[in-house]
């Protein structure tokens, strides 16, 4: 009984993930991005090891920021949030 309680319980917070991710997908960017510059999602960009300069902080709550690679690799680049019209 204990484990099928601890089953149940660890299959629901894993299931939890899934359903919390898509409400941050559901809205559409605020603003653009500048020449050279591409739009990203910020959670999913957040996730990944990398160096960046600038903010890789969403500051108009649209979930979006613009990011530009000054290496090759891009692993080195640069974050601005989507901020143009």
């Amino acid at each position: 009984m204990t484990k099928k309680l601890v089953f149940a319980l660890l299959l629901v917070i894993f299931l939890a993930q899934f359903a919390v991710a898509p409400a941050f997908a559901a809205s559409a960017p605020v603003g653009g991005c500048p020449t050279g510059f591409t739009l990203e999602m910020a959670m999913v960009h957040d996730a990944m090891h990398h160096k960046h300069a600038g903010t890789s902080a969403d500051q108009n709550g649209d979930g979006y920021i613009c990011m530009k690679p000054v290496t090759p690799s891009s692993h080195i680049h640069v974050h601005i949030d989507n901020i143009l019209p």
